[in-house]
């Protein structure tokens, strides 16, 4: 319930891609990994009871989340949380990086809650990014050098105090500098049994992009129809899987 003008859950949605995020944990926790990863990989049909609970679940968040949600960016849901007009918002740990130095330490995350008690809490969203080349790069050797380089405890080290949003993917990397957040962050990951990479790295760039976002974005403006929302979403899944 919001009261004195604060809002439960900052949610944003301009950048198309946040609300995703929501989608996975929220099937995840539902339906479970072994169907969120198969889903994503179009052997799952989009139309089925399984994914409308998961649209029926999220309706009920929707009362508490940012007025406008669809005209803001997660920089916009990171300044509500920073100055406590908003009590929670469900992104990566990089969040911190849109505060000021001041009140980088004054966030703490827990992890989303069990809803179907078959899978507990057993599955999270943890994306690992990388560095990717050129398809013809001018310097061919050098780039594949550097981009090596990226990856090595060596250049990890100077990153990563420059950016706390962060955690080392490279278990040779220091992490005795670590903030008491990401400490806690790099325990959750280490003890949890399914990782997931988030939808738009899940699944077909394509389907993320094109049919994806738009239809999340419908959800969130409607979120009454949820069964023309899936039949929708199924019938362009199949345009693009083949099946």
């Amino acid at each position: 319930m919001k009261a004195d003008g604060i809002t439960p859950i900052a949610f944003t949605d301009k950048d198309g891609w946040p609300a995703m995020g929501t989608f996975d944990i929220l099937n995840m926790r539902i339906n479970g990994y072994q169907f969120h990863v198969d889903l994503m990989a179009g052997k799952e049909a989009w139309d089925g009871a399984q994914v409308k609970a998961v649209f029926k679940q999220w309706a009920e968040l929707l009362p508490y989340y940012s007025a406008g949600a669809l005209g803001l960016t997660w920089q916009d849901g990171a300044t509500q949380l920073e100055n406590k007009q908003a009590g929670m918002f469900l992104l990566g740990g990089f969040v911190t990086s849109n505060f000021q130095a001041a009140n980088q330490g004054d966030v703490d995350f827990f992890p989303f809650p069990s809803i179907n008690s078959k899978w507990g809490q057993d599955s999270i969203d943890a994306p690992i990014d990388g560095y990717m080349l050129s398809r013809k790069p001018k310097n061919l050797d050098g780039a594949k050098k550097l981009a090596g380089y990226f990856g090595t405890a060596q250049a990890i080290n100077i990153y990563n105090p420059l950016n706390p949003g962060n955690l080392a993917v490279n278990i040779h990397a220091d992490k005795s500098k670590y903030t008491p957040l990401q400490k806690k962050e790099a325990a959750l990951i280490a003890s949890t049994k399914h990782i997931a990479q988030y939808m738009d790295r899940d699944t077909r760039p394509d389907f993320a992009t094109t049919v994806m976002i738009p239809s999340l974005q419908t959800f969130l403006n409607k979120p009454t129809d949820v069964t023309g929302l899936v039949k929708s979403i199924q019938k362009q899944k199949k345009a693009i899987f083949g099946s």
